[in-house]
Formats: C-alpha cells, sequence, structure tokens
C-alpha cells in the first residue's frame, strides 16, 4: 500500500493480504465519519493520530510499521463499531 502526504512524501507498506483488508476498512470508515478530525486530514494519518491518542500505552502493539499500522486500524474499526 503506497501512502503519500505532502510533508512525509510516499510511505510505502508491505501489507499481507488480511492486513490490507484491515487498513481498508479502517480508511473506509474513517473517510465515512465526515467530522473535521477525519476529513482535514489522510485518513491514515487521522487514525493513527486517533490511536496514539485514545489507546492506553499498554495496549499498544509497536512492531514493525505494517504491524504497527494493522493494529491502529484494527482499534480504531473495534472502537467505532461499539460507539457506532
Amino acid at each position: 500500500m503506497d501512502m503519500d502526504d505532502d510533508f512525509m512524501g510516499e510511505l510505502e507498506f508491505n501489507l499481507a493480504h488480511d492486513q490490507g483488508e484491515i487498513v481498508r476498512r479502517a480508511i473506509e470508515l474513517a473517510v465515512g465519519l465526515r467530522t473535521e478530525d477525519f476529513n482535514a486530514r489522510n485518513p491514515l494519518i487521522a487514525i493513527m493520530q486517533w490511536w496514539e491518542a485514545n489507546v492506553p500505552e499498554a495496549e499498544k502493539l509497536r512492531a514493525t510499521p505494517e504491524k504497527t499500522l494493522t493494529e491502529a486500524c484494527r482499534q480504531f474499526l473495534l472502537a467505532h463499531r461499539r460507539s457506532g
């Protein structure tokens, strides 16, 4: 998956199929939220910022960029399914 953001340049993630599906669903959810936070930025950046702000440190998986991104997206999906 490629992610392009003006200030960061191009980032490339080598996601497994199941990881890509989780990330894709989280992006679709973030885009559909229609809130200022999620419309003003790249959805992946918004998801990662949500993860940093809302997930307790002890629950954060810190591993490869792909695993970290997938875990953040997974937790984002779970949190918004519970509240939605």
